[in-house]
């Protein structure tokens, strides 16, 4: 582990959390009890501060493997690290802007594409492109009252006010709540396309391939109902500032804005 891994690590752990009291209290009793049993031995001190760092993230990796995965009986500290580095990976802090892409080839051989941005604040206001090549759909949606959907054939867009909350049915959406449930499993690595990358599987049988620096996903392996499987590249995973200029990305009349508005009904696809 290199000093600059080490200390974004440290900052990833840093970020508030509802837990953080908890956690600062068992870490503090944790590095207290090591502290205690081991030789006074005098040192330099830059590199009595570098132990004291990796002892504090040691500890705390330990203590989120034990909170996260159930205890003895989950998967090994060291897995438990990388699954909980994934999962962060996935659920990036507010005040950005998700920006993901993704290719993958449907069972009957049709390339199929999802390409979208969203808000990490509530309500999660969303826009996306999603289908297959050639019959791909845009829509968007402000999270709470509008949604609306881009016709290019007529550069019209038709808005409406009857719509659910903003979610995706999606791979990464999907990986992102399964992580979260504790049953993840480390596989190993494997190699992908040259590419050294975690192998994880999921307990909805999705396996997803993330990379080993920024834990991010790469490939997703998805099930279908016929037996066949789904690969799904993520091609783009970018977090973007929540400016007013990147905050055009979610919206389809910034995007479109030569289009027709159209409010007198639900859009028909």
């Amino acid at each position: 582990m290199t000093t600059d891994q080490l200390e974004r690590d440290l900052k990833t752990l840093a970020e508030p959390r509802a837990e953080d009291e908890h956690l600062r209290i068992t870490v503090r009793a944790t590095l207290g009890d090591q502290l205690q049993r081991q030789p006074k031995v005098r040192r330099r001190r830059r590199l009595a501060v570098g132990s004291a760092a990796f002892a504090a993230s040691t500890a705390v990796a330990a203590i989120v493997a034990l909170a996260g995965t159930g205890g003895s009986s989950g998967p090994s500290s060291a897995n438990a690290a990388v699954i909980a580095h994934v999962a962060r990976a996935l659920s990036p802090p507010a005040n950005l802007i998700i920006h993901v892409k993704e290719t993958g080839v449907q069972p009957d051989g049709t390339p199929v594409a999802a390409e979208w941005w969203q808000e990490t604040n509530p309500p999660y206001a969303m826009r996306l492109i999603k289908g297959a090549d050639g019959s791909q759909h845009e829509g968007a949606t402000n999270g709470t009252t509008t949604c609306s959907l881009y016709d290019p054939g007529t550069n019209t867009i038709y808005q409406h006010t009857n719509c659910a909350s903003s979610t995706l049915i999606d791979p990464v959406e999907t990986a992102r709540a399964e992580l979260a449930n504790g049953t993840a499993n480390v596989a190993g690595t494997v190699t992908i396309d040259g590419q050294s990358l975690y192998k994880i599987e999921l307990a909805n049988g999705v396996v997803g391939y993330f990379d080993q620096t920024d834990y991010r996903p790469v490939y997703l392996d998805n099930p279908q109902g016929d037996g066949s499987v789904v690969r799904t590249h993520v091609l783009t995973y970018q977090e973007l500032p929540l400016t007013s200029e990147n905050e055009k990305l979610l919206s389809l009349t910034a995007q479109h804005p030569a289009a027709k508005v159209d409010t007198s009904a639900a859009p028909t696809k």
